[in-house]
């Protein structure tokens, strides 16, 4: 089904995130990537000391986004017949976004610094997701 969105003005919206999301990616990639194992580690001729450690330094104002994000433990919404999520919960995130008492601004930056979370997260889980065979 295509999507009826751009066609009324009011379904269009500035975004108020006015950063590169970067960061945003690389912290949700470091939380969602499963870790290599040692199979995977031994399939491929290493061990795992062979492999580097990313640090992954984190600016002042993704700090909230990150506290965040490793909140989201089970707040997930998955598809009925198994695999990956489809996406987050958001009636179960607002209630931890309210919790950090911030001013509308900074609720809305951190929404959005979130959905940029929950993209990244999503593709990095189905990236690493077990592929179906037919």
């Amino acid at each position: 089904m295509r999507r009826l969105a751009g066609q009324d003005p009011e379904q269009i919206r500035r975004s108020t995130l006015h950063r590169p999301t970067g960061k945003l990616k690389a912290i949700a990639r470091s939380l969602f990537e499963p870790p290599v194992t040692a199979a995977e580690a031994q399939a491929e001729g290493w061990a795992l000391e062979d492999y580097e450690t990313e640090i992954i330094e984190v600016w002042p104002d993704n700090e909230s986004a990150l506290e965040l994000a490793r909140l989201i433990g089970t707040r997930w919404v998955y598809p009925s017949m198994g695999g990956a999520p489809l996406g987050l919960r958001w009636e179960a995130m607002y209630p931890l976004m309210d919790k950090l008492e911030l001013d509308s601004a900074a609720w809305n930056e951190l929404h959005e610094a979130m959905m940029v979370v929950e993209a990244e997260a999503l593709a990095t889980i189905r990236e690493f997701a077990p592929k179906v065979t037919k």
